[in-house]
């Protein structure tokens, strides 16, 4: 009986004994883990090095600002020449206008006279001399006709001239933001060829390592030619004019609120040059031939002399009157103003979904701007994460180096997207002001207070 137990008590100490060593063979990491820890010291300090030089750069000024750095032009400021035109020309309008209602029309008054000699014997001559004031006919009424419609001719080339300006100063404004948005591209990508470059050169390191794909090489290539060609190219172009000075503005473009629409639309109206074309169009029924035309109606004072009586004074009213009436030259001049004054309502329901139009497209670029804004933030709390994780390795997460060197990236075109769309809203906000054409910065909208 006692080696039965002896036996027993045996058996169970050797299995406990391999219950023990399994254990502890289980507690040890396999020789394919521990390769890797074995090889970490030698490549941690080549990825904490990139990494950490790109997480030194995200704190720098030239990435965080957000704002359009003061651009120079190289070209000559007699380029711009338009909006000075443009001013002159609204500055002379008054004046201009002032001196063609200052020519007085002819006022009617004729001198007449008339003499003969009768070659009969006694009877001698004759004579008469005085003077005639004309009212209608080739008088005071056709006399200021006329001058009325040059005065009119005068004020519509006048007006045509002005809007022809406004829209080659329009154009002129439009090439000045886009040579300014030319200028800032080819300082952006600049930057950006030079933030990607020792991104890509690690990857193909790394692609050498086995440790990424020919795609993700390819990928970052595809960004480096990009910001490479793009830099080339914006570089390469010339100022032709002087960028507008709207410094301030340009980087608080996103806070600006347009006056309301009612407002601008009557501001546009009342001082839209199609609108006064057309008013000055209706003008012309004036001028459509009238029995009044041939009307002759002359008060005169004449001393006459005839063959057998003395001098004698005289003074009378010719009256020659056309038969006729006006009633068809009414009935078109009426037919024509109708014409008229639904054109110039058609312009005003056009001037107002224009400015309906550009008035949603600028909402909708400062909402974009917005988002981009939005976006920027949540990168750079993604890059601070991932450059804290280079700091504090943590072995269930992956490795942040990649994680810092993309996001960086994409922080330089975040960059990139959110100074362009600054000029953006800017090129839409220059083409409401070409309709609305305010007199100073209040009258189109407004900032609110810093």
């Amino acid at each position: 009986m006692g080696g039965i137990r002896q036996q027993v008590f045996r058996r169970a100490a050797l299995a406990v004994a391999a219950a023990a060593a399994l254990a502890a063979h289980a507690q040890q990491p396999p020789p394919q883990a521990r390769q890797p820890q074995a090889q970490a010291p030698q490549q941690q300090p080549m990825r904490l090095r990139l990494a950490n030089s790109l997480c030194t750069s995200m704190t720098s000024q030239a990435l965080t600002s957000q704002l359009v750095p003061p651009l120079s032009s190289t070209a000559s400021p007699a380029n711009s020449s338009q909006g000075a035109l443009v001013q002159r020309l609204e500055q002379q309008r008054d004046s201009y206008f002032s001196s063609l209602d200052g020519i007085v029309p002819f006022s009617g008054l004729y001198a007449t006279g008339a003499a003969d000699q009768s070659f009969a014997d006694n009877y001698g001559g004759r004579y008469t001399f005085g003077l005639e004031y004309e009212l209608f006919d080739q008088g005071r009424r056709e006399a200021r006709r006329q001058l009325d419609r040059l005065k009119l001719e005068s004020r519509t080339q006048y007006v045509q001239l002005l809007r022809d300006m406004e829209q080659r100063h329009l154009q002129e404004n439009l090439l000045a933001v886009e040579q300014m948005r030319n200028k800032l591209l080819a300082t952006l990508y600049q930057r950006e060829a030079a933030a990607i470059r020792p991104v890509l050169e690690r990857r193909k390191q790394e692609l050498a390592a086995g440790r990424v794909t020919r795609a993700d090489v390819a990928e970052v290539e595809y960004k480096a030619e990009r910001a490479a060609l793009r830099s080339r190219h914006y570089g390469g172009l010339s100022d032709v004019l002087v960028y507008p000075q709207s410094q301030d503005l340009i980087n608080r473009i996103e806070d600006i609120q347009l006056q309301p629409t009612a407002d601008l639309l009557e501001r546009a109206a009342s001082r839209s040059a199609d609108i006064q074309m057309q008013a000055l169009q209706a003008e012309r029924n004036a001028f459509l031939p009238s029995v009044k035309d041939n009307t002759s109606v002359r008060l005169y004072v004449e001393r006459n002399k005839d063959f057998d009586r003395g001098p004698y004074h005289v003074a009378g009213v010719r009256v020659r009157i056309p038969l006729g009436n006006d009633n068809v030259r009414d009935a078109v001049a009426e037919s024509q103003a109708g014409l008229f004054r639904d054109q110039q309502e058609s312009q005003r329901v056009a001037l107002g979904q224009k400015l309906a139009l550009l008035s949603e497209r600028l909402r909708l670029k400062q909402n974009d701007m917005r988002l981009l804004q939005a976006e920027n933030r949540m990168i750079r709390q993604k890059a601070e994460l991932a450059c804290y994780r280079l700091d504090h390795p943590i072995s269930t997460l992956p490795d942040a180096d990649r994680d810092v060197e993309e996001l960086t990236v994409r922080l330089y075109e975040l960059q990139r997207e959110i100074l362009t769309a600054r000029l953006d809203v800017l090129e839409v906000l220059t083409q409401i002001s070409a309709v609305v054409k305010p007199r100073e910065p209040g009258e189109l909208y407004s900032l609110p207070g810093r």
